[in-house]
């Protein structure tokens, strides 16, 4: 019973002093001296072997420790990635709202440039839209005409170009020269034109073609076939008027059917042609 007593005091006595006689090396004590009193204050001495004790307590305070640090640290380290979590998110989120931004106004700049290039292809194709547009009105509502005579006294025969190279007027007229050497006439402004041409001739069935791009248009009687009693000196004239819509480079001239001999006693054989 003495025994089991100085045990309780013992384990008391190390409980609150946390193990006051701890062992830092080798050399710790295994046994230590108590000193007992009895009933009647006698001292008494126990001599008590704490090896295994000792061994126990400290295998107790090293689990508690290592469990206490453990949790120290587990949740320092919880901590420490929560926080670093927290940061990585965050710097994640900055950096893509600066990105979104960056991207935001790069898009922007971009698209405002690609709508000013646009709006000056537009702008320049409105512009070459109406440039055109008043070309062509111009050249519709230019007033175009030309007034020519024959001069001296040709024979044709058929299919020949009747040449008339005294121009009395030109206007709106660039080729004058090519349609006084050769006799045709090439369409610079496009539109609807009234053609004349009036011939006199002796010629026995004197006839002449209006040709547009060497196709028909218009045929003129100048003189019928005589009978043998006919007077062949005698002069006929043939008129044909026509309309007739022109296209640029279009070409007109006056052709002869047959053998004749106009009489080019001005104005009585002449070329006209108005828009």
């Amino acid at each position: 019973m003495l025994r089991g007593y100085a045990i309780a005091l013992f384990t008391r006595s190390i409980i609150d002093n946390v193990c006051s006689n701890a062992c830092g090396h080798d050399n710790c004590e295994t046994a230590i001296d108590i000193p007992l009193i009895t009933k009647l204050n006698a001292p008494l001495k126990a001599e008590l072997d704490i090896t295994s004790l000792t061994i126990q307590l400290k295998e107790l305070i090293e689990k508690h420790v290592n469990q206490s640090v453990s949790k120290v640290v587990n949740d320092l380290v919880e901590n420490i990635l929560d926080k670093t979590e927290q940061t990585a998110v965050d710097r994640l989120q900055t950096s893509n709202s600066v990105a979104m931004a960056t991207f935001r106004q790069e898009m922007e700049a971009e698209l405002e440039v690609k709508i000013g290039k646009t709006q000056t292809i537009l702008d320049n194709k409105l512009k070459g839209d109406m440039e055109q547009l008043k070309s062509e009105v111009t050249k519709a509502t230019e007033k175009v005409a030309v007034t020519s005579c024959g001069l001296g006294a040709i024979k044709y025969n058929s299919g020949d170009i009747i040449k008339f190279s005294d121009v009395k007027l030109s206007n709106g007229i660039g080729n004058v020269n090519n349609f006084k050497s050769s006799g045709k006439l090439t369409c610079e402004n496009p539109g609807l034109y009234l053609i004349g041409a009036n011939i006199m001739s002796p010629s026995n069935s004197a006839q002449f073609l209006i040709k547009k791009n060497g196709s028909m248009v218009s045929r003129v009687y100048v003189r019928p076939t005589l009978t043998s009693t006919g007077d062949s000196k005698k002069y006929h004239t043939g008129t044909g008027i026509i309309a007739v819509q022109l296209n640029a480079n279009d070409t007109l001239n006056i052709n002869a059917i047959n053998k004749m001999q106009p009489t080019f006693n001005n104005p009585n054989t002449w070329f006209g042609l108005k828009k």
